[in-house]
């Protein structure tokens, strides 16, 4: 006698809010990861423009003008101590 087994495939409904969710939870997760990564540039290239600028004080248009930056970030800021915090109204804040 032979017995042939054949692969059971587990169907799932399509459940809106549970897709919503995971979406959401997809979506945060990337902006978690683009708000670490701005943060991680933006302090890397306050560093350096603090070692070549050492009186000078730091904010994004002297990080820009001094082609530390590409151009101002929408998700981070500057305060005036040259701490990195996330911009008010963005994802990161």
């Amino acid at each position: 006698m032979c017995v042939v087994m054949l692969p059971v495939v587990a169907l799932t409904a399509c459940n809106p809010a549970h897709v919503a969710k995971q979406a959401k939870k997809d979506v945060d997760s990337g902006n978690a990861a683009a708000c670490t990564e701005e943060r991680a540039n933006i302090e890397k290239a306050v560093e350096n423009f603090t070692l070549l600028n050492p009186d000078t004080p730091v904010t994004e248009t002297a990080l820009v003008e001094g082609g530390m930056l590409h151009s101002r970030s929408v998700l981070m800021d500057i305060t005036a101590d040259g701490t990195v915090v996330p911009a008010v109204g963005s994802v990161c804040a």
